[in-house]
């Protein structure tokens, strides 16, 4: 009797060691499964790539994506994503960039900056200044590039700011839109010539399917509102308004707007590239200067020395009540840049407030990119 009893027990105590094993080892399950759901969830959702703009269409675009980086698009993509469901507007714009009678192989790129942030690219058409270096480096004009981070990064564009607003006139591709986006900006882009627009789009799809935080126009920025002769002359990063009739097959009719029409609120910055018209872009901004707080403005300036445009140069100073001015050397082909670690001290920067300010023609400035801002930088 007593032998049987200690088997009973035995076994109870057995059983229940069984059973409490297997309760441990189904809870160690859990929360590895648990923290495996986690990391996925965590790299689903991290910043840059929201899960949205990867749902639809499966069928093409998905692939398109994430397969494409290191080719050109192939007629089985191209066939798929015509047959994919809508998103956002997204297949519309690149069907309309696969659609074209050169038929340039699209790419979908990640650049080398920091952050990286997605993009599209052309590898075979006139796209052959911004989308070339970005597919060779990694980046496009790094200088610039570090000066958008430095304005823009820190979290400065987060939802709470008052203030996260970038104005890019001349947009192109969309490289440095895109980047603002990614830096968590709200971007308004205006780009007049069709052909990088669709890139663009494209671009503006990708980050913001729903269309709410960046805005792309179709439209040229001038000081009054008519329709002008554009033209391509070579490189898309090139083209320009000009006052030639259209007698050539590459000239376009675009519609110019008045920035001051568009925009009712501070901008944190405000980039303008239009190779030449630069003056016009101000002369139609001049209530946005005037009235909101501008607090930078990063222009390309052609002719920079002639005395015309030095005067245009103190004109904006004066209506955008910048404190500073900074002339900078721009190093778009150094190769190997990490763009993680360059600090714009080591760029060549040059303080020009004074000669700006002053009007001193005597001394020339350095180079056609110029930096307007509020806040110092060189003795930082």
């Amino acid at each position: 009797m007593t032998s049987s009893s200690n088997t009973g027990i035995r076994d109870l105590k057995l059983s229940s060691c069984s059973r409490f094993f297997h309760w441990a080892l189904a809870n160690k399950l859990v929360i590895v499964l648990t923290l495996i759901i986690s990391l996925l969830l965590l790299l689903l959702f991290r910043p840059g790539f929201r899960p949205e703009e990867f749902t639809a269409p499966a069928t093409g675009f998905l692939p398109l994506c994430r397969n494409n980086n290191n080719k050109s698009t192939t007629n089985a993509e191209k066939n798929a994503l015509m047959s994919g469901d809508k998103h956002g507007g997204m297949v519309d714009v690149l069907l309309s960039a696969l659609e074209t009678d050169d038929e340039p192989a699209i790419r979908f790129h990640k650049t080398a900056t920091f952050p990286p942030f997605p993009m599209f690219v052309c590898e075979n058409c006139k796209c052959i200044d911004i989308c070339s270096r970005t597919l060779r480096l990694g980046y496009f004009a790094p200088i610039e590039t570090t000066i958008f981070r430095h304005i823009l990064g820190n979290g400065v564009c987060g939802r709470a700011a008052p203030n996260n607003l970038v104005v890019d006139v001349g947009a192109n591709v969309g490289y440095f839109s895109a980047y603002a986006s990614a830096l968590g900006c709200r971007v308004a882009s205006f780009e007049p010539n069709q052909n990088p627009r669709r890139y663009l789009e494209a671009s503006a799809a990708l980050h913001d399917p729903h269309h709410l935080s960046w805005k792309v126009y179709p439209a040229a920025i001038g000081k009054e509102e008519k329709k002008v002769h554009f033209t391509e002359e070579g490189a898309w990063g090139v083209s320009h308004i000009t006052k030639r009739k259209l007698m050539q097959v590459r000239d376009l009719e675009v519609q110019v707007v008045l920035l001051d029409s568009i925009v009712k609120e501070d901008v944190l910055l405000l980039k303008i590239d239009t190779e030449g018209y630069e003056a016009s872009v101000i002369a139609g901004s001049h209530n946005v200067l005037k009235n909101y707080n501008v607090q930078n403005v990063v222009v390309e300036v052609k002719n920079y020395n002639e005395h015309v445009v030095r005067d245009f140069l103190f004109d904006l100073k004066q209506d955008g009540r910048f404190t500073y001015v900074y002339n900078y050397f721009e190093e778009y082909d150094k190769p190997g840049m990490d763009l993680s670690t360059f600090d714009l001290h080591e760029a060549a920067m040059y303080d020009v407030t004074d000669v700006v300010m002053n009007k001193r023609y005597e001394q020339e400035l350095k180079s056609e990119d110029f930096w307007f801002c509020k806040k110092p930088f060189l003795n930082t």
